[in-house]
C-alpha cells in the first residue's frame, strides 16, 4: 500500500535530484572542465570512414572505427564533437601529422581537424568542387578542383601554417587524384588524357605527360613508379535515348617520374575501371571493374582475368598495417551504408554499419 508523504519531504527530494542534475549538466556542458570526448592515438588501430551523404544535403560524415575493439565508435564523429554537420559530399581526407584535411566537394570547402580530438581547427572556404589533396614542399598541400565541368580545372596551394590558399595553378579538365613523388606533384586530369606535373618549389606546371583517356586514380609503388588508372571516355548522343556514339577503353599505365615518360600501358576490354589502390608492401595493386575487385602484382605483364571479390562496391582501400581489404557498400543515398573487411584471399572477415554512402577509408 502506498503511504502519503509530507509535501516538504517530497519537495526536498525533488530539489536535491534537480540540483544534482543541474550541477552535472553544468559540468558536462563546459568543454574545458569535461575535457575532449576523444583522445585518439596515431597507432594504426583507427580507421576513419568517409561517407559522402546525400547529394545537395550537408549530411556527409566521418565514421570512426577502432580495429582493437572491432566497433564503430561514432558514426558521425565530426558532428558529435563539433555540434554541426560536416558538409555536402565528403570526398576525401588528407592526413598531415595529427591533423586531418577533410574535403567536402559540394560544400566547396576543406575542414581542418585535430585528429586526436576531432575538434575543428579551421575551415578553408571558397573552393570550386574540390576533390583530393596531397602534402608536398614546405608546409604546403595541393588540392585538386574541377572548377567547372568541361573546362580546365585547377590546383589550390594551401599554406598549412595559416590554412589559407596562397595560389591557384591551372591544370587539365576534371583533375582528380594527386600524388607527390621525387619532389614533384602529379595530377590526374580525368577529363583529358594527361597528367600535370607541378614543381612545388615554384608552384608552376613544368611538364605534361600524355596517357590514355580519363586518368583518375594514382598510386606510387615501392620503386617510386607511378601507376595511373584511366577510366576511358564514353560519348553519348545529346538526344534521348542518349545512345553511346563512341567509347575508349580503360587502361592501367606505368609512369617513370624520373624521366616523366610512360613505361608501359595495359588496356581493359571496356571502360570505367576505378579506385586504384596499393597495399602496404607497395607491390600489390587493387582496383574495381565490372562489379568486382581485382588484384595484381606490380610485376605482372597482363591484367588479371579472374576477380578477387565478385561484388560491387562504392569504395575500396587497403590497410597498410596488415593489408586487410576494406570495401564500402552503399545500398541507397538515404539509408546507412556499411563496410566489409576481407582477407587477402578474398574471404570476408566481418562487416559494420556506418553512415550514408561510404566511399573511402583513412588509416590512422
Amino acid at each position: 500500500m502506498l503511504s502519503a508523504q509530507p509535501f516538504s519531504t517530497l519537495f526536498s527530494r525533488f530539489a536535491l535530484v534537480g540540483g544534482l542534475a543541474l550541477a552535472l549538466g553544468s559540468c558536462s556542458d563546459d568543454p574545458e572542465e569535461a575535457g575532449p570526448l576523444y583522445n585518439i592515438s596515431k597507432d594504426g588501430n583507427n580507421v576513419f570512414v568517409l561517407n559522402e551523404g546525400k547529394f545537395q544535403t550537408p549530411n556527409g560524415a566521418v565514421s570512426y572505427f577502432n580495429k582493437g575493439s572491432k566497433t564503430v565508435v561514432d558514426k558521425s564523429i565530426f558532428q558529435t564533437v563539433n555540434q554541426r554537420e560536416l558538409g555536402d559530399v565528403v570526398q576525401s581526407m588528407l592526413v598531415v601529422g595529427n591533423q586531418g584535411y577533410i574535403v567536402a566537394n559540394n560544400s566547396k570547402k576543406v575542414e581542418v581537424v585535430n585528429l586526436t580530438t576531432f575538434k575543428t581547427i579551421a575551415t578553408v572556404k571558397n573552393l570550386e568542387q574540390p576533390r583530393y589533396a596531397v602534402a608536398a614542399g614546405t608546409n604546403k598541400a595541393y588540392i585538386t578542383e574541377w572548377v567547372k565541368y568541361g573546362s580546365p580545372g585547377r590546383v589550390s596551394v594551401l599554406d598549412l601554417t595559416t590554412n589559407t590558399v596562397v595560389k591557384t595553378i591551372t591544370v587539365g579538365k576534371q583533375p582528380e587524384q594527386i600524388v607527390a613523388v621525387n619532389g614533384k606533384v602529379y595530377v590526374a586530369n580525368s577529363g583529358d588524357n594527361n597528367l600535370s606535373v607541378i614543381n612545388p618549389a615554384t608552384d608552376v606546371v613544368e611538364a605534361t605527360i600524355t596517357v590514355p583517356d580519363g586518368p583518375s586514380s594514382l598510386v606510387v609503388d615501392k620503386t617510386n613508379t607511378i601507376w595511373v588508372l584511366g577510366a576511358g571516355f564514353t560519348v553519348y548522343d545529346s538526344n534521348p535515348p542518349y545512345a553511346v556514339l563512341s567509347s575508349t577503353p580503360g587502361s592501367l599505365t606505368k609512369v617513370n617520374p624520373t624521366t616523366n615518360t610512360v613505361q608501359s600501358s595495359l588496356a581493359f576490354a571496356s571502360n570505367n575501371p576505378s579506385g586504384l589502390r596499393i597495399d602496404g608492401t607497395g607491390a600489390q595493386l587493387f582496383y574495381r571493374y565490372k562489379g568486382a575487385i581485382y588484384r595484381m602484382s606490380t610485376t605482372d605483364l597482363t591484367l588479371p582475368a579472374t576477380p578477387l571479390i565478385r561484388r560491387s562496391f562504392s569504395g575500396l582501400d587497403i590497410d597498410p598495417k596488415d593489408n586487410t581489404i576494406y570495401a564500402a557498400v552503399t545500398p541507397s543515398y538515404t539509408t546507412a551504408g556499411k563496410f566489409i573487411r576481407y582477407q587477402g584471399t578474398g574471404a570476408a572477415i566481418d562487416s559494420f554499419e556506418v553512415n550514408i554512402a561510404p566511399n573511402g577509408f583513412v588509416f590512422y
